[in-house]
């Protein structure tokens, strides 16, 4: 506990200045107590599916301090999260955001989403742990990046507030970010 409050706390002073909602991946530890630690040092949670989703709502993570990312979500997985009012939904598709639209439609509400751009950036990390090249299956090319900003543009149910971005892991060296920020 000490050591991931004071992780938490170095992370909050480094970025103090912009005031950034810090979201704890839940995939990385999906334990009821730790999750309700992290509620109690005011981070909110980025889940990846609805049992995630699920996990953060049931340790009393605030709502609008959730993020949904991940590929693959299912029509019941966006439903549940947009009746549980989160803060965004990260979209990895044209079809994913399309969907939301309709969800959101039959509801009668705005959903904030993000859109996952894949920025086409050689990591030169592990090949089976790549995110961000153009043959890997994660978020849109630039092309259909515009795209969905125009089609979002016109949406009365879908409003854009997130650019997400990932590269890949164990990345040691500034190269691939520099390019990834050109790309952005």
């Amino acid at each position: 506990y000490e050591r991931l409050k004071k992780n938490v706390d170095s992370f909050k002073f480094h970025f103090d200045k912009l005031n950034p909602l810090i979201c704890f991946a839940i995939k990385s530890n999906s334990n009821l107590k730790i999750i309700k630690e992290i509620k109690k040092l005011g981070l909110g949670a980025d889940v990846v599916s609805r049992g995630e989703l699920y996990q953060a709502l049931k340790a009393g993570i605030n709502p609008k301090k959730i993020v949904f990312s991940g590929v693959g979500k299912s029509y019941s997985e966006l439903k549940y999260a947009i009746d549980r009012n989160i803060l965004l939904i990260n979209s990895e598709s044209k079809s994913e955001v399309i969907e939301i639209e309709k969800i959101a439609k039959s509801k009668k509400k705005i959903v904030n989403i993000g859109i996952r751009l894949n920025p086409n950036t050689d990591a030169k990390t592990l090949s089976k742990i790549s995110t961000g090249k153009k043959g890997d299956k994660f978020g849109v090319n630039e092309k259909i990046f515009i795209e969905l900003v125009n089609y979002i543009k016109k949406s009365k149910y879908i409003n854009l507030k997130c650019l997400s971005v990932h590269i890949g892991s164990q990345i040691f060296e500034n190269k691939p970010y520099e390019r990834m920020l050109k790309v952005i």
